[in-house]
C-alpha cells in the first residue's frame, strides 16, 4: 500500500510524540516497542521484532500525572503492517489500529496528543 493511500484512509492526522513511550503487552508485561506517533484511531510503533499483520494485542502504555489520574492505560490494537525501519536496521516500524479502548483511556490518549505530540514530517503523518 502506498503512502498516499494510507493518508487517504486515515481519519486523524498522526502526531509525532516528543519522546518515545514504552508499549508493553498487558497480559505478559513483555516489552512490545515504543510509540513514535499516535492518533485516536491508531499509532506507529518501533519494535525490535517483526510483528505479523492482522494480530490483536492487549497493550499497556504507562502515563504521567499531567495527562492521567492513573498510572497506565490499556487498549486493544490490531497490527496492520510491519516493515524494517529505514534508519535503524535492527528495528521494525509497525502500524496499528486501535480496535478497543475505554472512553476514559481515549481521553488520556487525546491529552497525550495535546501535550506531547506535534505535527511531524517523519513520513508517517
Amino acid at each position: 500500500m502506498n503512502q498516499s493511500s494510507l493518508q487517504d484512509r486515515r481519519q486523524h492526522k498522526r502526531k509525532n510524540l516528543a519522546y518515545y513511550m514504552l508499549v508493553v503487552d498487558a497480559q505478559t508485561q513483555e516489552k512490545v516497542g515504543h510509540l513514535v506517533d499516535i492518533t485516536l484511531g491508531g499509532f506507529l510503533m518501533d519494535s525490535q521484532k517483526s510483528i505479523p499483520p492482522e494480530r490483536d494485542f492487549r497493550l499497556r502504555v504507562d502515563t504521567m500525572p499531567d495527562v492521567s489520574d492513573k498510572t497506565f492505560i490499556t487498549f486493544t490494537a490490531r497490527s496492520k503492517w510491519c516493515k524494517p525501519d529505514s534508519v535503524e536496521p535492527h528495528l521494525f516500524d509497525v502500524g496499528f489500529r486501535i480496535v478497543g479502548i475505554s472512553q476514559h483511556d481515549a481521553e488520556v490518549i487525546q491529552k497525550i496528543i495535546d501535550k506531547y505530540a506535534s505535527q511531524g514530517s517523519n513520513g508517517w503523518s
